[in-house]
Formats: structure tokens, sequence, C-alpha cells
């Protein structure tokens, strides 16, 4: 698969509930040196990251203006802008950005950032 397609794809596919929920899936997606800088100034490793999705309420994500670089053979840059809606309609947005690197196995998140955007 291209991986102009795929990246999206897997991004998108870690926004939803479902593979938020998923254990196997998410220890098949980040890599296990995996790191994520949150928007509340607070670093996860791989494990608590699952751990937390677990306990996470639900709201809807959507990408918008989604980009990718390509940093070397095998390493990608995804940046996009991430619209939240909660069940009572109200919106917030964030800056995402992620690496990606490729394994024999497929693509692996190395690591993520989400910063909020501020009204």
């Amino acid at each position: 698969m291209d991986i102009r397609l795929e990246i999206p794809a897997l991004e998108q596919l870690l926004l939803e509930p479902e593979a938020r929920m998923d254990d196997r899936l998410l220890d098949q997606l980040l890599a296990e040196d995996f790191v994520e800088f949150g928007a509340v100034g607070k670093s996860w490793t791989k494990a608590q990251v699952i751990a937390g999705l677990k306990t996470q309420t639900w709201i809807k994500r959507t990408i918008e203006d989604f980009k990718l670089l390509v940093l070397a053979e095998g390493v990608a840059l995804a940046t996009y802008l991430c619209r939240h809606q909660n069940a009572h309609g109200d919106e917030s947005l964030s800056l995402r950005s992620s690496v990606w690197k490729t394994c024999e196995d497929g693509w692996h998140m190395v690591f993520h950032q989400g910063t909020r955007v501020s009204d």
C-alpha cells in the first residue's frame, strides 16, 4: 500500500473507539519505545497510553489538513488538525504530529504529540 494512503488510514484508525480499546492492535501499531507528549504537558510510554485509553471518555475525532513528510527511507512525519466533538456537541481543536517507522511487520508509531489550539 502507498505510504500516502496507509499512514493517514492508520492515524484515523487510532482515533476510532474500537481501536483505542483493542490492546492487540495498539501493541502492534505502537513501537516498543513509543512516547507521547500530551496536551496537558505530560509524557506517556506505550504501556501507559494503552492503559489510559481504557478509561478515556470517547469523543468524536476527525482529521483535517493532513500532511505527510518522508524524513528518511522508512520514516515519516504526519501532521494534522484534529477536531474533537463531545456528546454535547462542544468542539475543540488540537494540532497533532506523529513519527512513524516501518519494520518487517508494517508501520509503527514511535512518537505522538497533541497540542490544544487556543480559542
